[in-house]
């Protein structure tokens, strides 16, 4: 019997001071292609925060974290045991922490937007839709579901719209799905995000808000 912890870090991103000092060559030139977009105050800030958050981890100044990926695991580098994911949707971001395993975290925002009927229908399994047809609130039904299938489909090293019917997410959290547990995670009103991580083992999964008027949630899941 083995234990793994997976922790779940959230901040409003309107509170981070960009440190372009600390980004790497890579990240620096992906943020150019947000230049002259609304994306580009976000993208900076949610890496300057995932550097400063990954060195605490690590003990080392956030400008010297390595960062790699390969078919399943974000990890910082080769040599550590750390993985994670990243998210981030109208100024909240949130960042999941593990050790040699995979893990996928989404936040998605209500934007008070009418459901995309012909996105449900395209991301969304027959049973899902239904829940969501049938749902006195069917846009936050949606978003639960669709802020699951993404944290999983990242997990699982997958593009979350390739192919999300085959992946099925309906159900009381923590829902069950080919290894792994995705588990809803409380950040608040008009907020859906949840996190994926491999079954099998205790898991504690903590959520530590610091999102203006959003209270701190513990979750604790035991298999």
């Amino acid at each position: 019997m083995f234990s793994r912890t997976v922790d779940v870090l959230t901040a409003d991103l309107s509170t981070v001071e960009i440190d372009e000092s600390i980004l790497s060559v890579g990240e620096l030139g992906r943020a150019l292609e947000y230049s002259m977009t609304a994306n580009l105050r976000p993208y900076l800030a949610a890496h300057t925060w995932l550097r400063q958050r990954l060195a605490e981890y690590l003990d080392c100044p956030p400008e010297e974290v390595e960062l790699d990926s390969n078919e399943q695991l974000r990890i910082v580098s080769p040599e550590t045991d750390l993985s994670f994911d990243l998210s981030y949707a109208e100024g909240i971001v949130a960042l999941a922490v593990g050790f040699r395993m995979a893990v996928g975290v989404n936040v998605d925002a209500d934007n008070d937007e009418p459901v995309d009927t012909d996105k449900v229908h395209r991301v969304l399994t027959r049973p899902e839709s239904n829940v969501v047809f049938s749902s006195p609130d069917m846009r936050k039904e949606f978003l639960k579901l669709w802020s699951r299938k993404q944290a999983l489909a990242r997990a699982m090293g997958r593009d979350p719209e390739d192919e999300p019917k085959t992946m099925s997410v309906m159900g009381i959290s923590p829902v069950e799905w080919e290894g792994f547990e995705v588990i809803d995670v409380n950040l608040g009103d008009g907020v859906a995000a949840a996190v994926a991580v491999p079954k099998g083992c205790s898991i504690a999964v903590t959520a530590l808000v610091d999102v203006e008027e959003k209270p701190a949630v513990q979750v604790a899941v035991a298999v």
